[in-house]
């Protein structure tokens, strides 16, 4: 998604509203085996100029991940809402730049989508996992082996 600051100006305003669906060109969360994004990502906000080349975008960003709990190998499905900000500007060489007078939100998607990705994906939060020994399930029965 891109946003044209020139045409911005024009309208004489010093802000925009946006919403847009996105679908990257790359599997995101490739570091977590058995998982993947349910397309598309829907991303909505609000750019405001900050300066003749710059601008501060800010918004929320909603996917669903779709794979298998990492403690007890469940399907699952999980939706996360992340909240982002982030200031853009021409030559910014630590962060996000405004090229050509336009910004491109897909970078900043892409990395805010990877940031919030937990480490472990589980089906709940309180998930048991599986006993270590016999394998059951523990969500769905407690196992017979031995407790020490």
């Amino acid at each position: 998604m891109l946003i044209d600051l020139r045409k911005l100006k024009r309208t004489g305003k010093d802000s925009t509203d946006f919403y847009f669906e996105y679908q990257p060109e790359t599997n995101l969360i490739e570091s977590l085996p058995g998982c993947e994004i349910q397309l598309p990502i829907k991303i909505q906000g609000t750019l405001t100029l900050t300066g003749e080349h710059s601008a501060f975008v800010e918004g929320e960003i909603n996917f669903t991940v779709n794979g298998e709990c990492t403690r007890c190998l469940d399907n699952a499905t999980n939706n996360y809402n992340v909240e982002f900000g982030e200031a853009v500007y021409e030559n910014n060489e630590d962060g996000y730049s405004v090229v050509n007078d336009r910004v491109d939100l897909t970078e900043i998607v892409d990395d805010t989508v990877l940031m919030n990705i937990p480490v472990t994906f589980l089906c709940k939060e309180d998930c048991k996992g599986l006993c270590f020994k016999c394998g059951q399930n523990l969500n769905v029965a407690e196992c017979e082996c031995k407790k020490q």
